[in-house]
């Protein structure tokens, strides 16, 4: 029987994924949790056969999903409700996903997907597996980017880099330094301009890449745990 652990942080769709997985016979869900208890969790040591996870915060859950891949190599790792981009299906790869399913993926192509990965093959849309072959055969890295640079940033835009890099949202970054929505809303705006990064994902993963700086870095305990 395959073990599944659901992580999503929206409280009513983890819900319907534990009752979708627990309808099909040879699924077992393991646990389920949001973004936070992944790295605190507490509760019974497991290690699932397959991941399923919704990165609503994708800076987050990118970093969880690489963390993952370290701490257990054999799980696959299927990520949902995910945005119809090369460049962000190739980060995914990269991070150690199997699967890639977009945000209109329905409940039974969910339930193939994680059928797919039980049986070893890998899951993604079929224009996005021709781009990662086309990129294979033009002889391209999968890490190969186009140059980009944090430090023609503002301090002001530096100061917010770092936070975004850290996993802040918008609004606890407004908070922690006294700043509107909308002036928080702006600067992210112009640092993606700037940086010519699509997401704040690719954001983090830039500050991380920065050779003098030390971008925060995904860490998780070498087992997940059931959340209570």
């Amino acid at each position: 029987m395959e073990t599944i652990f659901v992580i999503t942080a929206n409280r009513f769709f983890r819900e319907s994924l534990i009752r979708l997985f627990r309808s099909e016979k040879g699924f077992r869900v393991m646990g389920a949790a949001d973004s936070s208890p992944l790295l605190s969790g507490q509760g019974s040591r497991i290690n699932p056969e397959i991941v399923v996870l919704r990165p609503e915060w994708e800076d987050r859950f990118f970093q969880a999903t690489r963390a993952i891949h370290q701490a257990t190599p054999r799980t696959k790792i299927l990520m949902i409700g995910m945005e119809d981009d090369q460049e962000m299906f190739l980060r995914a790869v990269q991070t150690g996903a199997e699967g890639y399913l977009l945000r209109d993926a329905s409940a039974k192509q969910i339930l193939a997907a994680v059928h797919r990965l039980e049986r070893g093959a890998v899951v993604c849309p079929q224009h996005l597996e021709r781009a990662l072959f086309n990129l294979i055969a033009d002889g391209s890295p999968l890490n190969a980017t186009r140059p980009q640079s944090i430090y023609e940033l503002t301090p002001r835009e530096h100061q917010l880099t770092a936070l975004v890099a850290q996993g802040l949202a918008n609004k606890e970054i407004a908070g922690r330094l006294n700043l509107s929505l909308q002036t928080v809303k702006n600067h992210v705006h112009s640092i993606l301009q700037k940086t010519q990064l699509k997401s704040r994902a690719m954001l983090t993963q830039l500050v991380e890449s920065q050779p003098s700086g030390s971008g925060p870095t995904g860490t998780l305990p070498s087992r997940l745990s059931v959340s209570s």
